[in-house]
């Protein structure tokens, strides 16, 4: 079944995570990030949460996850990321388009800070394979 291509700018209730030190401990030690501070990549956490948790559980879209490849990453800095603030992060549908039986969803991210700046767009392309 094809993805639902009228939720192109559909956007997601606002995902709330707090860059605190036992999560950012944690985060730094997966990716093996020896540097002091809060690593770049930190952001995909909220992104991850905002985009693919909801496109994923969203049941009018149709993402079967075990379909579903990561085809491309972007992110864009507006500013590095805090130890101790806090994050909203709002996930966006920005196209959905087809070649043959599969799916190209590309999400768009916006993380921004408590007073609403923007910190960092994350962009996002999921392959979705179709049925063979």
């Amino acid at each position: 079944m094809p993805l639902n291509a009228d939720l192109v700018g559909k956007t997601y209730p606002p995902v709330r995570i707090e860059v605190d030190p036992e999560r950012v401990r944690a985060f730094a030690s997966a990716v093996s990030y020896a540097a002091d501070g809060v690593p770049p990549t930190f952001v995909t956490v909220p992104e991850i949460l905002a985009g693919l948790g909801n496109v994923v559980d969203d049941p009018d879209l149709g993402v079967d996850l075990a379909r579903v490849l990561h085809g491309d990453q972007e992110y864009r800095w507006e500013r590095p990321v805090e130890l101790g603030e806090t994050l909203v992060a709002r996930a966006t549908i920005d196209s959905i388009r087809g070649k043959g039986e599969t799916e190209f969803l590309a999400i768009r991210t916006e993380i921004r800070d408590r007073a609403g700046a923007l910190v960092v767009l994350a962009r996002t392309t999921l392959i979705v394979r179709g049925v063979t």
